[in-house]
């Protein structure tokens, strides 16, 4: 194994191999597959953070313009519950983004991790980097076609009973509890994806240690929400995910 688990961590699969990620980041043999994605991460960042800014400035504008000098103290509570709504919304969009543009070099570096896991770490990649980068892209585009009408369900149901007293409390659980399921699917695809093992059957894995992977999902949730740290996160989330996959969801040889 490329990291034996630590005491601090040792039981604790979900911060165990998302640390363990973030440990690897820099390793000589995949650093390139980290510092290329990682740049574009920080593009895209840069360029939605300002487009996000730009338009937010624009509408505050038009709102302050149209309310009556005695109403402007209202508009600082709609303020900050718009700039709530923003950042949801902004940090759910930056991670689908990222995840789909880095795909292609996200797949090479669960390959990479993949042969490092099994002590061939002095092997070629085992396919054609431009084949392996499409099957990856590929293969992100077939899991927002399984995440994305699933969310919208999830999200109009926990609208719905947003308004029903006392029901309303298990709103946040439900949205957490998908969104967790969500990423363990999305970061141990990348091994399942290498391994030839289709979504379907993935699925089922996921669905037999259910809890071992949204333990994972949730812990990566958590640091995603966490600005400029969501741009480290996403190749970490990758390689323990893949770690992840390799010692508990790989089929058996």
């Amino acid at each position: 194994m490329l990291i034996k688990p630590s005491s601090i961590t040792a039981g604790l699969s979900g911060p165990q191999m998302l640390y363990q990620g973030v440990a690897l980041l820099w390793h000589p043999q995949i650093r390139w597959l980290v510092l290329i994605p990682l740049c574009i991460n920080i593009l895209l960042f840069s360029s939605l953070t300002w487009l996000a800014g730009q338009w937010l400035g624009d509408w505050l504008q038009t709102i302050m313009t149209q309310v009556p000098d005695w109403l402007h103290w209202l508009i600082w509570i709609v303020w900050l519950l718009f700039i709530v709504l923003a950042l949801i919304i902004y940090a759910f969009g930056f991670t689908l983004l990222a995840n789909l543009i880095g795909s292609p070099f996200y797949g090479l570096l669960a390959e990479r991790i993949l042969l490092m896991e099994s002590d061939n770490s002095n092997s070629q990649l085992t396919t054609a980097l431009m084949q392996t980068a499409w099957q990856s892209f590929l293969r992100q585009l077939q899991l927002l076609g399984y995440f994305v009408p699933r969310t919208i369900g999830v999200g109009l149901l926990t609208m719905i009973i947003s308004f029903i007293p006392a029901i309303n409390l298990l709103a946040p659980l439900i949205a957490g509890a998908w969104a967790a399921w969500s990423l363990s699917i999305q970061y141990l695809d990348y091994g399942a994806e290498i391994d030839q093992v289709t979504l379907r059957d993935l699925l089922k894995r996921g669905r037999k240690q259910r809890w071992r992977g949204m333990s994972f999902g949730f812990t990566v949730l958590i640091a995603s929400a966490i600005p400029l740290l969501n741009v480290l996160i996403l190749p970490a989330a990758v390689i323990g995910g893949t770690l992840l996959w390799s010692r508990e969801y790989r089929p058996k040889l």
